[in-house]
């Protein structure tokens, strides 16, 4: 070890080096070995995490090398899959923006299906979410949506929230960075006033605009901005909440005027825009045939680094992994056999996050056989979790905005199909406690193997919750009580059938959500009943 104290700057401008050590040569030297890159010089450009990574002298004789060689590249592919989960989100996320390609002249209907806009701006739709599209996974049927992407680079955004939302009406806007963090979650549960709010990316520097609330700092250029509406199914109650969205939704400050503007939902749900090649009756044919794989494994390094860029700052959970992240792809630029590494490492991990992401799996015990992620939406360095949640539920509210219950097994533990009929019952005074007054609702969802709703369901039910109590179409038990079936086949029985919730052919899983949810749910208090197969 050569050891120089109080170093002037011709070393750390690596214009000098120490020579080399020469051995008096009594033999033939060993040959390097071919198959392992050299480590580059002091004056290389590679950054210095990435030159450590390879061994100084992997090509010892006699293979002296090999171990340290192994233990390096045991350390990368370890890495390389932490890296992979917690860049798993944002990579989908970042993906999404094709939104502005696609929509880039107003605001409609993404595929006649979904809610998309411009850069920096919201669309929405004037109903439901239709059950068959196949870009969104496990989507709510209780709300009339809204969505869209900023980029905070490009300039700011405004954000709208209503003046004149009915009291006791459900309603919010999420607001996520890249990597799918609940960053803001305003709306009726927190008594969010109406008006003008600015948002903001991390570097924006300037004071609030006149006639403005606040400012939202993202820690991300990139982020999410997703409105919803609550809507009953009678057509005074989708009224209703299609003119409450119509006063929700983010717009460019560059288009901002005095007064509040009107998103006008139903102009925008009428404009149905569709990506090249893809046609209204192809998709109809198959509703699979436009749908993307958010997050390629084989192209999953090359996206990452093209997210990053989008996003050099990121929030303080993530700064640390986007370092690791930036070094793992220099890595792989600059070395043949860590890239191959690292590409095997991206689709084990992909299989692995698959594998584990499942209503079977994801989630803790909450009480009676269902599961739960708890602090969901506020993940912190939880990457794991978040990344699970990308898979089977991506935008998962806030879980002080809305707690999600989920289950892929009935009471013994065996996978819920089809095939049989199960119950659920709920004894008096026992369903899912939420605050009414802020807009608390509840719903049980039904949805198939791959997390999507059923298309056509006999009766017209994708889910059953409170909107079918207030419309009192469910028949209870003269204790009080109420059982929901769950099942393919209609039931036989007049009650049955009232408080049935069709199931697809195959296995299926099952999401209660309780929107505004009460201490009670949040503090672990309130259980669920169990799902029983008869």
């Amino acid at each position: 070890m050569f050891r120089l104290y109080a170093p002037t700057k011709a070393l750390f401008e690596k214009a000098w080096t120490l020579p080399d050590v020469e051995r008096v040569a009594t033999a033939k030297p060993a040959k390097a070995q071919p198959d392992v890159a050299a480590p580059a010089g002091p004056g290389s450009q590679v950054p210095y995490p990435v030159r450590a990574l390879t061994p100084a002298h992997a090509d010892l004789a006699r293979s002296a090398g090999v171990p340290a060689l192994l233990a390096n590249e045991a350390y990368v592919e370890a890495l390389a899959r932490v890296v992979y989960y917690w860049g798993y989100p944002a990579v989908d996320g970042f993906g999404r923006t094709n939104m502005w390609e696609i929509m880039k002249e107003k605001p409609g209907a993404m595929l006649g299906l979904l809610p998309g806009a411009p850069m920096n701006t919201t669309g929405c739709l004037a109903d439901y979410i239709s059950p068959s599209q196949r870009w969104v996974v496990t989507p709510n049927n209780d709300t009339v949506y809204g969505a869209g992407f900023a980029n905070l680079a490009v300039e700011p955004a405004v954000i709208q929230t209503p003046v004149g939302a009915p009291q006791g009406h459900y309603w919010t806007i999420q607001i996520v960075d890249v990597f799918t963090n609940v960053v803001h979650q305003f709306g009726s549960a927190s008594a969010t006033p109406g008006g003008k709010f600015l948002l903001v990316g991390p570097d924006w520097q300037g004071a609030t605009p006149d006639g403005f609330l606040g400012i939202l700092r993202m820690p991300t250029n990139i982020a999410g901005v997703l409105p919803r509406s609550f809507a009953a199914r009678s057509p005074e109650a989708k009224v209703r909440a299609v003119a409450v969205l119509d006063q929700i939704g983010m717009y460019p400050l560059s288009k901002d005027q005095p007064g509040p503007r009107r998103f006008d939902c139903q102009a925008a749900a009428r404009n149905a825009v569709y990506p090249p090649g893809v046609t209204a009756q192809m998709i109809a044919a198959d509703p699979d045939a436009s749908r993307p794989q958010w997050v390629n494994p084989k192209t999953f390094w090359e996206d990452l680094a093209r997210m990053l860029n989008a996003n050099p700052t990121v929030g303080p959970s993530d700064t640390a992994m986007a370092d690791q992240a930036r070094t793992l792809i220099a890595l792989r630029r600059s070395d043949p056999r860590y890239k191959a590494l690292l590409d095997r490492a991206a689709l084990a991990s992909d299989a692995a996050l698959h594998a584990s992401s499942t209503y079977v799996q994801v989630g803790v015990d909450a009480g009676n056989g269902w599961q739960r992620q708890e602090g969901a939406g506020r993940w912190g360095t939880d990457w794991f979790s978040r990344a699970q949640a990308t898979v089977i539920y991506i935008y998962v509210n806030d879980y002080r905005e809305a707690t999600y219950f989920i289950r892929g097994t009935d009471a013994k533990g065996t996978l819920l199909d089809g095939r049989h009929t199960y119950t659920m019952t709920f004894p008096k005074d026992a369903l899912p406690p939420v605050d009414r007054s802020r807009g608390g609702f509840w719903s049980l969802t039904m949805y198939d193997k791959d997390n999507f709703m059923l298309p056509n369901p006999p009766n017209g039910r994708t889910n059953i919750g409170t909107v079918d109590l207030d419309a009192n179409e469910l028949r209870f038990a003269a204790d009080g009580s109420l059982t929901l079936t769950l099942s393919r086949e209609q039931p036989a029985g007049a009650d049955e059938r009232a408080n049935w919730l069709p199931a697809p052919e195959g296995q299926f899983a099952l999401i209660v959500r309780a929107y505004v949810p009460t201490s009670a749910v949040l503090a672990g208090v309130y259980q669920l009943p169990n799902v029983e197969r008869r």
